[in-house]
């Protein structure tokens, strides 16, 4: 009886505007437990669309909220009629540690294999793409702007005519905490940034930036460079130890 309770009580929340009871029923009882899927962590938008629905997620929160996970959620005003969110999973895993809101229009793909694991307390803005075929790393409380490519593979290796050899077109994603990542810009395989980082708007990331240190701001001139220290953004900081500018 507490089970039909909670049931009842879980999908009466589901029923506000844009949220898909059907998508959100079958994705929650298609990957979780039954005492998972009963507090439908995971609510799915009518604006997505399911490519391929194989591999495992896994939620490592202490407690299961309903909601905590949206697929689909519009965030923009200019999000389109016709922006449709693709969820591709091809045997891979995803893990959530936390709530994480992905924006309307947003393509995810996990091949198989490939670990995607996402911090708590993130989110994606709209149209973004996530192209996982190896590991992707993001951590907790990063930004995620609209437009934004984060892609762990070249999807072909290259050649070398004379070696002979083959180079690896696949390599590991990390993010930082508190990331920003500002419109437009794109993070390729191999890409590390620190906590606390920026990534101007329409910048192209790929390679490891921890050597530069917590709070920077990068952005892509000739090539990637720091283009300041010492910078935080508005979440998570106490803004009244800061003098405004004048």
């Amino acid at each position: 009886m507490k089970e039909v309770f909670t049931i009842l009580s879980s999908f009466k929340s589901l029923l506000t505007n844009n949220i898909s009871v059907w998508r959100t029923l079958f994705f929650n009882f298609h990957y979780l437990s039954f005492s998972d899927a009963i507090k439908f962590p995971i609510v799915v938008s009518r604006s997505v669309r399911f490519n391929k629905t194989s591999g495992h997620i896994i939620i490592e929160s202490q407690s299961l909220k309903t909601g905590m996970i949206h697929i689909g959620h519009k965030s923009y005003g200019f999000s389109r009629k016709y922006d449709f969110t693709i969820w591709e999973q091809f045997e891979g895993t995803v893990i959530f540690e936390g709530t994480v809101h992905f924006g309307k229009g947003t393509f995810i793909h996990v091949g198989k294999d490939a670990v995607l694991r996402i911090g708590k307390n993130t989110g994606f803005g709209g149209n973004d793409k996530i192209i996982c075929d190896k590991a992707i790393t993001i951590k907790e409380n990063t930004k995620v702007a609209w437009d934004v490519q984060i892609i762990d593979t070249d999807f072909r290796a290259t050649l070398n005519t004379v070696t002979k050899t083959k180079n690896g077109f696949k390599k590991e994603i990390i993010i930082g905490s508190q990331n920003w990542l500002c419109f437009g810009c794109t993070i390729l395989k191999g890409s590390i940034t620190p906590n606390n980082c920026i990534v101007g708007a329409n910048s192209t990331i790929n390679k490891d930036l921890s050597q530069y240190g917590e709070n920077i701001v990068v952005g892509m001139e000739n090539n990637v460079k720091v283009l300041a220290k010492y910078i935080g953004w508005e979440s998570g900081i106490e803004l009244d130890k800061y003098i405004p500018c004048k």
